[in-house]
């Protein structure tokens, strides 16, 4: 109503200064053809000149102000105001319009903002890693995550069989595919296990592949590990039903034969066969026995407790790994050297199982230096990229073949004549317990690398 109003009061002054402009020029045209009053003339002239001044102004200024409005919008300036005060209601409404546009631009303009803003917060601390692949073939990481998961080399990571890098295998996906990626130089410097998943998206007109990294490398080791406890503890089970009775019963019949050997001892020739019988029957005895305790001692594979945490420093587990080792460095002549960065580095564990898998990676290193020159072990502590906790048992021997490093955690696998191939399966399964990782790697003086990271 008050528009229609102020438009009215527009459209009257602008016919009123036509008319008033009209009449002032009829009044020049008369003054200067009938009349000498040049004086008058001349300001009748000056009259016009101001009337067409005024409704220029008053026409133009609408033009003004919208241009300046929709500079203002294009160049999203919202601090512009438009008062048009003194120029009339029709103005001040306009302006007012203006105005009020204006603030609804900048208000959802600081809505999207923080739209944006929680989006962008959502998408760097979501777990999952992402990045896109545009049709241009650049491959883009999208989150923490993602730059987490990769590590400083990112894409160019080359996958475990050196046929091409991170960002070709991306590339090659279709929407709606899945694929399972081995990276080699993961996490620890093993291999890095990832499933990826790919989803067409269309922002702004453009498509791209929105594509989704998971490591699955601790799922997938937690479990084999349960799968090897499952087997080892039903083959204990059914082993150690079948050898107690046996065992039993062969301490029996050795304690029968005996008796008998003694009653026969007047007949030389069946004493002869009867020693027989008791040494063969005494062979099976121990063999059974050897066998209970050599599954009694398979069967600390599945029972590896639960850690109880504690809040301890990484110098003092060095320190203590030092003075547990010394004997057998001095034995062999190998120096051993800690680094610890920061020095007041701390973590969680249980000390006990720690404890035990680094003696573990100790007694290995020093078995591998035998007879090596200048030989030295190493352990390192520090944060990695992730800010985790990590430890290193690094020896300068001659490393671990390759066919072999991929089989070292796999239970009763062993290399040594005297192994039993639990060390390093009870490492690994001591580190999952923790939610760590245990991983190996050929160090690049040459050796082993072994790394813990919690």
């Amino acid at each position: 109503m008050g528009s229609r109003i102020g438009s009215r009061r527009f459209e009257l002054n602008v016919t009123v200064r036509v008319a008033l402009l009209a009449f002032s020029s009829m009044l020049l045209g008369v003054l200067l053809v009938a009349t000498e009053y040049r004086a008058t003339s001349l300001l009748v002239g000056i009259a016009i000149l101001v009337q067409i001044g005024g409704l220029l102004r008053k026409v133009t200024m609408t033009n003004r102000e919208l241009s300046r409005f929709l500079t203002a919008i294009a160049h999203s300036d919202f601090s512009q105001t438009f008062g048009m005060r003194g120029m009339g209601s029709a103005f001040d409404e306009l302006g007012a319009s203006f105005t009020t546009v204006l603030e609804r631009f900048k208000a959802t303009r600081a809505d999207t903002e923080r739209q944006a803003e929680y989006l962008n917060a959502l998408l760097e601390h979501v777990p999952v890693a992402l990045a896109a692949v545009f049709p241009s073939g650049r491959v883009e990481l999208l989150n923490n995550a993602a730059r987490r998961l990769l590590g400083p080399e990112d894409l160019n990571r080359r996958l475990a069989d050196g046929s091409k890098t991170v960002a070709d295998s991306l590339r090659e996906l279709k929407a709606g595919s899945r694929a399972l990626l081995r990276v080699a130089g993961g996490v620890g410097g093993g291999p890095l296990q990832m499933t990826v998943a790919a989803t067409q998206l269309t922002l702004a007109g453009e498509p791209r592949l929105l594509v989704s990294l998971q490591n699955i490398g601790a799922d997938l080791e937690a479990t084999e590990v349960r799968a090897w406890q499952e087997l080892v503890r039903v083959l204990t089970h059914e082993m150690m039903n079948s050898l107690t009775p046996v065992s039993s019963l062969t301490r029996t019949a050795k304690a029968v034969m005996e008796d008998l050997t003694e009653k026969v001892a007047d007949r030389p020739d069946l004493a002869e066969e009867m020693g027989d019988a008791v040494q063969a029957i005494d062979t099976v005895a121990r063999r059974s026995d050897g066998l209970l305790r050599f599954v009694e001692r398979y069967r600390q594979f599945t029972q590896v407790p639960k850690p109880a945490l504690e809040r301890i420093k990484v110098r003092e587990v060095l320190d203590r790994m030092r003075r547990l080792m010394a004997p057998a460095l001095a034995e062999k002549r190998i120096r051993f050297e800690t680094l610890v960065l920061p020095p007041a580095l701390e973590m969680a564990v249980d000390p006990d199982l720690l404890d035990q898998v680094l003696i573990n990676l100790l007694k290995n290193a020093v078995e591998a230096l035998a007879g090596q020159e200048d030989a030295c072990v190493r352990m390192n502590a520090f944060l990695d990229e992730g800010g985790r906790v990590a430890l290193q048992v690094i020896d300068n021997g001659p490393g671990i073949p390759p066919e072999v490093a991929d089989k070292i955690f796999v239970p009763f696998f062993t290399t040594k004549r005297e192994g039993s191939g639990v060390g390093l399966s009870l490492a690994r399964q001591i580190m999952l317990a923790h939610g760590g990782s245990i991983a190996v790697a050929r160090a690049e003086e040459g050796g082993t690398v072994f790394t813990l990271r919690f």
